[in-house]
């Protein structure tokens, strides 16, 4: 069995229970109880058959409060609560760092990359180019891992199949909640999953929100809205010379199983992920965005040297 630890969680940020849940299955008592409405009600949606990877469980849970702690195991049924993360190091072949503030991502990191254990980090992996530093060669090797679970929406398999018939892509637009910081790699990772990576710099827009345009190298344009408070809404356009394709990429489930399916089959096989420099990448954008909004000057992608 290969065993698995989940630590961390975010203010607004229910991933240690559902991540755990559908690795282990859930307790339908405890779940309900749990304060993730949302969660609960996407879990009871879904047959008895779609819980469990593989031969992996989630054996251990370690958030900042032991309170949390407990309620996550109780409800996704994880066995060990450790008072401090470090002490399911011996227990554990992989780590799942379930928090989206990334300045505690290298902290918690470090000790478990350190003694050779494979490590999910919640998106987006980190906005400090030294921290970028010292993860790249985790990255490489396969030790390491981070994305957010829409690099495997099923609402894209569509794009993703007829890519090569689509037409000559003009313009993508992205739209999502809350920040630019937090949830614009949401719509990175779905777009480039679609289309390779060309984007040459960062521009941002003058607005009342979070408003970016990413300029490629092809001389097309990717356009990213981060609206703040708002209704839901998760969606990325295609648009072509000849074509038109808008995902709603709300589902969370099933990007969420081919997420850490995808990384337990890596971690059982000791493979390496062939995703790395687009990793690095799309921080390298987020981090140009930050700057850009801050000087109000076009960043190039290539000016931040990772």
């Amino acid at each position: 069995m290969l065993k698995i630890g989940i630590i961390g969680i975010s203010e607004g940020n229910g991933h240690p229970y559902s991540f755990s849940a559908i690795i282990n299955g859930y307790d339908d008592k405890n779940m309900s109880m749990s304060g993730w409405n949302n969660i609960y009600m996407y879990l009871k949606e879904r047959d008895f058959s779609d819980f469990g990877i593989s031969d992996a469980k989630v054996t251990h849970v370690w958030t900042q409060n032991l309170d949390e702690s407990i309620k996550i195991a109780k409800a996704s049924k994880i066995n060990n609560v450790v008072d401090n993360y470090e002490d399911m190091i011996k227990d554990v072949d992989a780590v799942i760092i379930a928090r989206d503030d990334y300045e505690s991502h290298i902290k918690i990191a470090k000790p478990f990359l350190d003694a050779g254990k494979y490590v999910f980090i919640d998106k987006p992996l980190s906005l400090d180019i030294n921290d970028l530093i010292y993860f790249k060669p985790f990255l490489e090797s396969g030790q390491l891992a981070s994305c957010s679970g829409i690099k495997y929406a099923s609402e894209l398999d569509k794009i993703r199949r007829d890519i090569n018939e689509f037409g000559k892509i003009k313009l993508i637009r992205a739209t999502t909640v809350k920040s630019w910081e937090k949830y614009a790699i949401h719509m990175l990772d779905g777009i480039f999953s679609v289309v390779p990576f060309n984007v040459k710099s960062v521009q941002y827009n003058n607005s009342n929100h979070e408003s970016f345009t990413l300029y490629n190298y092809d001389d097309s344009i990717i356009q990213i809205d981060a609206l703040g408070s708002s209704e839901p809404i998760l969606r990325i356009e295609f648009f072509s010379d000849i074509k038109y394709y808008r995902a709603d990429t709300l589902d969370a489930f099933p990007s969420f199983k081919r997420l850490l399916s995808n990384f337990i089959f890596r971690v059982e096989r000791g493979l390496v992920d062939n995703s790395s420099v687009l990793t690095i990448n799309l921080m390298k954008v987020l981090i140009a965005g930050k700057m850009a909004q801050k000087t109000k000057n076009i960043v190039e992608i290539d000016s931040l040297g990772i």
